[in-house]
């Protein structure tokens, strides 16, 4: 194990020469098949940390296939431009994660809204209704929904459909609480109401690492080929067996929002610092790809955390 100061990056490193895996997605060859590497998980909750394939069920209900992971749909001529930016007129990445227990999470790579959902059905119209923690709704007829493509309308302010385009690859988790989406594991994204203390943030901090730990894990277990980071807060920097940490005059915009104020917020920075500093990480040897390596790495840096 290699610590290095290379300015302006903080790096843990595995081999001198590394290749930037990029800010946006990283393309990895998928050996995720390999019978000659087993996947350790020590922070996956519950008995069963399977995926299941909605596609492959015989028999499932609308509910069922609507929670899951949905991502802004590659038929954009027909999603209205005003849902693609937020309140600044910034170019955003809409999504929505809704789970069994009637949890969701919206905006995943943005900032992020939690709350509870519910469905309305007459006859065969459904309507999807969001309620988020400070009670406002927002109420969204269902045109289309199947295991891979989820179609949302309502009324803009001119009053005007709105249309949103969503679709998945119809997998989810078996259990919830591993989908790195799920509410509970992004508590750390929402800023709080006012000053914490140094153990609460730290625990925002060691959150963190535990989010971008099931990250990888669920990009490992969709066997995805490449891993997107964009809109994700970036307090690290990922390389082909290397974490970078960047100073943090280069990162602190990003990761402002998940503090209360500046000060707090480089607390938070000095705990991942300090963490890289004062600890050795062992890369497995015998993983197929960088993927499997850096999500090793995240388990015992999160191990390590108070």
């Amino acid at each position: 194990m290699l610590f290095s100061k290379i300015s302006p990056l903080l790096l843990i490193a595995f081999m001198s020469t590394l290749t930037r895996c990029g800010d946006s997605a990283a393309t990895v060859k998928d050996k995720t098949g390999s019978s000659a590497h087993v996947l350790k998980e020590t922070i996956a909750s519950g008995p069963d940390t399977l995926m299941t394939r909605l596609a492959g069920i015989k028999k499932v209900n609308e509910l069922d296939i609507l929670c899951q992971h949905w991502e802004t749909g590659e038929s954009e001529g027909a999603t209205s431009r005003a849902l693609l930016r937020d309140e600044n007129g910034r170019p955003t990445i809409p999504g929505l994660d809704i789970f069994t227990d009637s949890t969701y999470l919206a905006n995943p790579r943005g900032q992020v809204s939690i709350g509870t959902w519910r469905v309305r059905k007459s006859g065969k119209e459904l309507t999807l209704i969001l309620t988020g923690t400070d009670k406002k709704e927002t109420v969204w007829d269902i045109q289309e929904l199947n295991s891979l493509n989820l179609r949302l309308v309502r009324a803009g302010e001119d009053g005007k459909p709105l249309y949103l385009n969503l679709s998945s690859d119809g997998m989810v988790h078996q259990n919830h609480l591993n989908d790195p989406f799920h509410p509970v594991n992004n508590l750390w994204r929402i800023r709080p109401a006012q000053p914490e203390t140094d153990s609460a943030i730290a625990a925002r901090a060691k959150a963190c690492v535990k989010f971008f730990a099931l990250f990888y894990r669920d990009n490992i277990k969709r066997q995805k080929d490449k891993i997107n980071f964009e809109g994700l807060p970036d307090i690290l920097e990922w390389y082909s067996r290397g974490i970078g940490m960047p100073d943090w005059e280069d990162i602190k915009n990003s990761w402002l929002h998940c503090f209360y104020d500046d000060a707090q917020a480089e607390k938070g920075y000095q705990v991942l610092r300090q963490l890289i500093i004062n600890y050795e990480f062992t890369w497995p040897k015998g993983a197929p790809d960088w993927r499997m390596e850096t999500h090793s790495v995240l388990e015992q840096m999160y191990h390590k955390m108070k």
